[in-house]
């Protein structure tokens, strides 16, 4: 992995965790929803939906205030006015749950003459036995006692973790005549919070449909169909819900279409998608319905409960919503129950096509990439126009696809850290390149360490480092460059070509030097001098022979796009002591590289010649490096030296696939070594066979056919080599 992919990758992650941590504190997204909401702004009005509000018009016409036991009264006189109208199904946002023998007779006359009529059960929520009841103001003021008082046993508590939920029924005469009844529970209503989810099922009560999903079934499904199965359709949505949860593939197919299907094996609730402010869908008030004054009412699911449409301040069962704010009020509970099964009658709710981490993780890496580019503007230009299109894209999918995507954590959290972390990583690189540049200069460049300062800023003159000898003896390694057949390439084109032609070479062969942590020392017509100092000697020569690879790979790149000659490299390295110091000539100073360890790498790189190799090392340098190809090619003694030196072939990276050829020229050279000419001869043969252009195969195959009519004396396995 490149260390600009795994910049990216760290940014990514962290920016990622971030943002995650984040949320699951703060729950930024929901603010977010609420902000897509308001962008989105409202839709139509369902034409199938109608709320007969029981608001502040009708209480004061009909004189019943706010007590909800007073309403029954009228309640059966308005189930026949929408039977006259041709009321496709009325659903009683109401729990009948005290009994009231005056007038329960004729509404449950009425209810079984329509034959259409669903009603809410109430849901008590409670946590411990003898306190923390959570439930809607319908249920009775008997049933909102606590758990034990209801079971008689004042003195028992269940245990503080336990939350528990039951459903308390209808009197047993008004459930008799309604068509079915579901539960509707609201789960945020304890904490008043904005109302987003709602519950399809209750799974904490046997599995129990929703309201809503009851009526949306008994609009794709007759109620003679439920009969004839001996089921009502509460019972017959919850026995088809647990065969879906039961079965492996989770498909239990009803025939009621993909969509229903779909509904009864998904999770147990569902994100709201609201049509707009409170009384955005048709709301006629219940004493204008009740007097037969609202017509229009034919074929319409109408909706019956409290909703006060002037003021809903202080009121209960009225809740936040993400389009609420001090103008518009909360929504009431009834109409949320409308909305949910409109929701359910055009497939409209509120989707995740994908989780949340999965999308900013992706958005955190491709901002992270973006980043990492070499143009640090373009890359914050870059990072913003893709949160600019991402949060334009967010708004589209939401309201085209109803799709709900991460805004917060993306846009507040991960695009701001990515840029943090970058800037902060690119202000450490530029202090690690200040402080190679300062070291490479106090070493080669002395007289101009005093300018340079260890951290990034400006150049000061008057901030003086202490005094630098002008010569610095180290410990390095040396590699050599020379163009082989330079003066022949030269005499072939013009000064300004070969100018040309050695700019681009030096660019070619210079950045694999700086890249590998080495220092340019000298360039001098056709070679180069780099050396590697005071790092960890494994370190040292692992990254010169690295150089040199990717200096034999990047000429080789470089002659075949060149329109002019090519210019073979040979490559020499050697280790040893050298000075690095300035050198006066006349009123000019060069700083250079001296000693025998230079001298020397020149004249290992000339040994590539005669042996046809590109890149020949010192063996101390090769020996047990991991990640380095390398194999011996014998003791030499070069010019200018009485000690031979032995040397090595840098072959590869430790990847590169192994030639055949080259363990029978280990035999031949072992041979050769030992002045056993003939054997020698067979085994260079027979490594030229299996691979014909290995060059020190066929110098030592001349040497030792030639060594074979001409012994040499005093043989000790050491080629004297007479040419530079």
């Amino acid at each position: 992995m490149s260390q600009s992919c795994f910049r990216a990758l760290v940014i990514g992650i962290i920016a990622f965790f971030c943002s995650i941590v984040f949320d699951w504190l703060f729950d930024l997204e929901l603010p977010s929803q609420d902000a897509l909401f308001r962008l989105r702004g409202p839709l139509p009005s369902p034409e199938q939906v109608v709320v007969v509000a029981m608001d502040e018009s009708s209480e004061a016409q009909l004189g019943v205030g706010n007590d909800l036991t007073r309403w029954r009264t009228y309640h059966a006189r308005l189930i026949r006015q929408l039977q006259q109208q041709g009321a496709k199904l009325v659903i009683f946002d109401l729990q009948f749950i005290a009994a009231n023998p005056t007038v329960d007779p004729a509404l449950a006359a009425a209810m079984r003459a329509a034959g259409n009529v669903l009603i809410g059960e109430c849901v008590q929520k409670f946590r411990r036995g003898s306190a923390d009841f959570f439930g809607r103001e319908e249920c009775s003021e008997t049933n909102k006692q606590t758990a034990v008082a209801l079971e008689g046993d004042t003195d028992a508590e269940l245990p503080e973790q336990l939350v528990a939920m039951r459903q308390i029924r209808a009197t047993p005469e008004i459930a008799a005549a309604a068509l079915d009844s579901a539960p509707f529970y609201l789960a945020n209503d304890a904490e008043d919070s904005k109302v987003r989810e709602v519950w399809t099922f209750f799974d904490a009560l046997a599995d129990a449909p929703s309201l809503p999903v009851l009526a949306w079934t008994y609009t794709r499904q007759a109620a003679a169909a439920f009969a004839d199965s001996g089921q009502s359709g509460s019972a017959w949505l919850t026995e088809r819900r647990r065969d879906c949860l039961a079965a492996e593939d989770r498909t239990a197919p009803t025939g009621l279409g993909a969509d229903f299907d779909k509904l009864l094996c998904d999770g147990d609730s569902r994100y709201l998608n609201y049509y707009g402010p409170p009384k955005t869908l048709r709301m006629e008030s219940y004493a204008d319905v009740y007097s037969g004054k609202i017509g229009d009412l034919r074929d319409k699911v109408v909706f019956v409960g409290r909703a006060n449409r002037q003021f809903s301040p202080g009121k209960t069962d009225f809740f936040p919503t993400p389009f609420s704010d001090s103008r518009t009020g909360k929504m009431a509970g009834v109409e949320i129950m409308a909305t949910q099964f409109a929701n359910l009658s055009q497939a409209a709710f509120i989707e995740i096509p994908l989780p949340f981490w999965t999308v900013s993780g992706l958005f955190g890496l491709a901002v992270a990439g973006l980043l990492n580019s070499r143009r640090k503007r373009r890359g914050l230009l870059a990072s913003a126009l893709l949160a600019a299109g991402y949060a334009g894209f967010a708004f589209y999918a939401f309201a085209a696809w109803r799709w709900w995507l991460p805004l917060a954590g993306p846009l507040l959290v991960q695009l701001p850290l990515s840029w943090l972390l970058a800037l902060a990583w690119s202000r450490y690189d530029l202090i690690c390149e200040r402080k190679r540049l300062l070291n490479f200069v106090r070493q080669v460049f002395p007289q101009w360490a005093t300018f340079v300062p260890a951290a990034p800023g400006a150049w000061h003159e008057e901030r003086h480092l202490p005094p630098t000898r002008p010569e610095r003896d180290v410990s390095g390694l040396c590699l050599a460059t020379d163009i082989a057949g330079y003066t022949a390439i030269a005499a072939q084109h013009s000064p300004r070509e070969m100018w040309q032609l050695l700019n681009a070479y030096y660019q070619v062969l210079g950045h694999p030097v700086i890249s590998h942590q080495g220092m340019i020392a000298d360039v001098t017509g056709d070679a180069m001098m780099a050396i590697w100092c005071e790092l960890p000697p494994t370190k040292q020569k692992l990254l010169a022979c690295l150089a040199a690879l990717d200096m034999a790979a990047a000429v080789e790149a470089f002659n075949q796009a060149t329109p002019l000659a090519p210019l073979a490299t040979r490559i020499g390295l050697h280790e040893g002591e050298l000075t690095l110091g300035r050198l006066e000539a006349g009123r000019t100073s060069h700083y250079r590289a001296i000693g025998d360890t230079v001298n020397t790498a020149s004249r290992i790189q000339g040994v590539n010649t005669p042996l046809g190799t590109r890149i020949l090392a010192t063996a101390g340098i090769a020996a047990e490096l991991e990640g380095i190809v390398s194999r011996p090619v014998g003791s030499f003694r070069v010019v200018g030296r009485s000690e031979p030196v032995e040397l090595v072939e840098i072959v590869g990276r430790g990847d590169a696939e192994p030639n055949p050829a080259h363990s029978r020229f280990a035999e031949g050279l072992a041979a050769f070594r030992a002045g056993d000419w003939a054997e020698a001869i067979r085994s260079l043969q027979a490594a030229l066979e299996l691979d014909a252009d290995d060059g020190p195969s066929r110098f030592y195959l001349q040497k030792a056919v030639e060594f074979r009519r001409n012994r040499p004396e005093r043989w000790d396995g050491v080629v004297v080599l007479d040419a530079k």
